[in-house]
C-alpha cells in the first residue's frame, strides 16, 4: 500500500489517541477514538490499488482495535468517576476511627481498646470490675505502667493471676510471653491467649484479648472491637475515674 498525500489525514489520529487516553471523562475518551478510527478506516478505503477484500480485512481490524481500547478506556474512566461520585458517601457511612477524635492530653495515657478509647488521668485505672472486683487494672510507678489481671478459662475457674507485670501461675500450663520489654501476653492452661497488651509509649497503651470472670458474659476485645453478648460496643472516648468495663 502507497503512503498518499491523502492519507495525512490518518496522522490526525495519533493526537487524537493521545487525547483519548490522557482524558479523565469517558465520553471525550469515546469521541477521540471514534474519531481517530473513522479517519484511519476512511484513508485505507480509498486506496484503490488494494483488493476490496484486503481493504474489508484492515478495516475490520481498526475497527476492533478501536473498540478495544473504548472498552478499555470506559471501564478505567467510569471506574474512576463512579468512586469520586460514592467516595463522600461512602466516607461518611463508615464509622471514623475514635482515636482521631480522642486527643490524649500531655500527662495523660491513652488506652486502646478496640473501638474505644479509654484517656486515663489517674492511676491506679480499672478497665474491668464486676462484683466490686477489679479483674483488670493498670498502675503506674515513675514510668513503668504495671498490669494486674486475674485470668479465667471459659469454665470460670481461676488459671493465672498477673500482679504488676509479675506472673503467679495456678495452672502449670498457664504462663505469660514477653515478645519484648513493651509487650506483654498471658496465656490461659489451653494455650489460649487471654491478654495480649502492647506499650506503644509512654502515652498509648493498646490491650486486645478475652476477659472472663464467673458468672458474667466475657467481654472481647480485638483490634478493631470491644464486644459482649453477641454486639459490638458503640465506638466511645471516656475519660475519668470509672471502669472501662463493668461486669453485670
Amino acid at each position: 500500500m502507497r503512503f498518499d498525500q491523502r492519507d495525512a489525514i490518518a496522522l490526525l489520529a495519533v493526537p487524537l489517541i493521545v487525547a483519548a487516553f490522557k482524558a479523565e471523562n469517558s465520553v471525550f475518551a469515546a469521541l477521540c477514538l471514534c474519531l481517530a478510527g473513522a479517519m484511519v478506516v476512511f484513508a485505507i478505503a480509498r486506496h484503490d490499488e488494494l483488493l476490496w477484500k484486503q481493504r474489508f480485512a484492515l478495516g475490520a481490524f481498526i475497527f476492533l482495535a478501536d473498540l478495544a481500547a473504548l472498552l478499555y478506556l470506559y471501564s478505567v474512566n467510569g471506574a474512576r468517576e463512579l468512586t469520586e461520585q460514592t467516595a463522600p458517601i461512602v466516607a461518611a457511612a463508615l464509622p471514623q476511627p475514635v482515636s482521631s477524635n480522642c486527643p490524649i492530653p500531655k500527662n495523660a495515657v491513652g488506652l486502646y481498646l478496640g473501638n474505644r478509647v479509654s484517656v486515663i488521668t489517674e492511676f491506679p485505672h480499672v478497665v474491668f470490675r464486676t462484683h466490686g472486683n477489679d479483674v483488670l487494672r493498670i498502675d503506674r510507678a515513675a514510668s513503668d505502667l504495671l498490669i494486674t489481671f486475674r485470668v479465667f478459662n471459659d469454665r470460670g475457674t481461676l488459671v493465672a493471676r498477673l500482679d504488676k507485670n509479675k506472673f503467679t501461675t495456678k495452672n502449670s500450663a498457664s504462663h505469660v510471653e514477653r515478645p519484648d520489654v513493651s509487650h506483654l501476653n498471658v496465656f490461659d492452661e489451653r494455650g489460649t491467649q487471654i491478654l495480649d497488651v502492647q506499650f506503644l509509649n509512654p502515652q498509648a497503651i493498646k490491650l486486645t484479648g478475652i476477659l472472663r470472670y464467673p458468672g458474667v458474659e466475657p467481654i472481647v476485645i480485638n483490634e478493631k472491637y470491644a464486644g459482649r453478648g453477641g454486639s459490638i460496643m458503640p465506638q466511645s472516648c471516656s475519660t475519668g475515674t470509672e471502669p472501662d468495663f463493668e461486669g453485670n
